[in-house]
C-alpha cells in the first residue's frame, strides 16, 4: 500500500471515529495529493496531536 493510500484510511478511520463527514472534514477541498500543512489541518479537525499515526500502516 502505498503511503498516500495509508493516509487516508487512517484518516477515514479517525473520521468515523469523530463522527465526521467528509464534508465536515474537508472544508478546504483537500486532495489525493496533500501538503504537509494540510495534514495538520487535517489532524487538527481530528483532534489528533501527532499527525505522524495518520501514516502508521498496522499489519
Amino acid at each position: 500500500m502505498e503511503i498516500i493510500e495509508i493516509f487516508w484510511w487512517n484518516v477515514d478511520w479517525h473520521r468515523k471515529n469523530k463522527e465526521l463527514t467528509w464534508q465536515e472534514l474537508a472544508e478546504e477541498n483537500y486532495t489525493a495529493d496533500i501538503s504537509l500543512s494540510e495534514v495538520a489541518a487535517i489532524a487538527k479537525i481530528l483532534e489528533i496531536d501527532d499527525y505522524a499515526i495518520l501514516f502508521e500502516e498496522e499489519y
